[in-house]
């Protein structure tokens, strides 16, 4: 099948548990659940002859504009699996001591590794630019749920030919985020992007809005010339001129309701709202090690969980004992803390 509309409809018919009968090519009867009778729908033109009470279903129809407009009510939220990952990845001790970096003295011994799944939820946001016109723009944003981070490895992946509806392998959940706060990290990173954008967006709508005014009021200028040299005309034969001295007034009032409108309509307006969201758990390997250092008695932390993304073929950036934020490079305090470069060990406290 190669119309894709007709892909779609055959899809969104099993998907809501209605039917859809093929009379012939490219023409359809449907039956929706909450519809007392079937609904002939035609992909060709040419067919509609042949069926005249049948709809034609094309890009732009009021008819598919309704149902893409149901398909997406429904599917605001949705679950996936990817999970066609390789798991057991070559010298893995090895590309972990590639990937980081780590005191001299210390040494991470492997004592077991164990897949889980970790879940990502894919926020879609909806902001809708307005002033003097109006523009919509979508933003997908990804985050990685046991680390709290941004990730934008899905990117690629967005287009949903490697996910599949069920999961692949009886591993556990990792702990994740709950989705509150998930859904503020991704507002933020969307409202920071918007920010950037906003800026632009004002800097043209402020310089279109110069040269408006600027126009604007050369033309009422003109108009008030033209209307001066009148009333002088018109007093140096001795007439009446207070026609014309109220038509001056009312240019000017005229002319501080064109700028205002523009000024109006120049202000930039945002709305930002939650399209789509849709959690995609992706296996990932919890590495327990044990941390030693020579001539060194006692290391805190004693153990240390990594991770490994076989998505991404790296070592994830691991989460500093001392302050929390993630880090690739470990350093070694005198009492033997380890830490980012970022952190200052002396404050840690530790746990005896």
């Amino acid at each position: 099948m190669s119309d894709p509309l007709e892909q779609f409809l055959i899809e969104y018919v099993d998907a809501v548990g209605g039917l859809a009968d093929a009379i012939e090519p490219q023409v359809y009867d449907v039956l929706m659940p909450d519809a007392n009778a079937p609904q002939r729908i035609a992909f060709d033109p040419d067919a509609l002859p042949e069926h005249p009470s049948a709809q034609l279903l094309t890009f732009g129809s009021a008819l598919l504009n309704d149902l893409l407009e149901r398909a997406q009510t429904r599917g605001r939220i949705g679950l996936a699996f990817l999970d066609d990952l390789h798991l057991s990845p070559h010298a893995l001790n090895q590309r972990i001591t590639r990937d980081l970096v780590l005191p001299d003295p210390v040494t991470l011994r492997i004592e077991n590794i164990r897949p889980l799944y970790v879940t990502h939820s894919l926020f879609w946001f909806e902001v809708t630019y307005l002033s003097d016109e109006k523009e919509q723009a979508l933003y997908p944003i990804a985050v990685d749920r046991y680390y709290g981070r941004q990730v934008r490895y899905l990117d690629e992946l967005l287009g949903g030919e490697r996910f599949a509806d069920t999961r692949r392998w009886a591993f556990a959940d990792a702990k994740t985020l709950p989705l509150d706060q998930a859904y503020l990290a991704a507002r933020s990173a969307v409202v920071r992007t918007v920010r950037a954008e906003v800026n632009t967006r004002q800097h043209q709508t402020q310089t279109r809005l110069i040269a408006q005014v600027e126009r604007m009021k050369c033309y009422y200028a003109d108009l008030r010339a033209e209307l001066a040299e009148r009333i002088e005309k018109i007093k140096a034969r001795g007439d009446e001129t207070e026609s014309l001295r109220l038509r001056q007034d009312a240019l000017n009032r005229e002319e501080a309701l064109r700028l205002d409108e523009l000024e109006r309509k120049a202000q930039l307006r945002v709305q930002l709202k939650l399209a789509n969201l849709l959690h995609v758990k992706i296996p990932r390997l919890f590495i327990h090690t044990r941390v030693a250092a020579k001539q060194l008695p006692a290391i805190h932390p004693a153990s240390l969980t990594l991770t490994w993304d076989p998505l991404a073929e790296k070592t994830d950036a691991l989460v500093c004992p001392n302050c929390q934020h993630p880090t690739f490079e470990l350093r070694l305090s005198r009492q033997g803390i380890l830490h980012c470069p970022e952190c200052n060990p002396t404050l840690a406290k530790v746990k005896s």
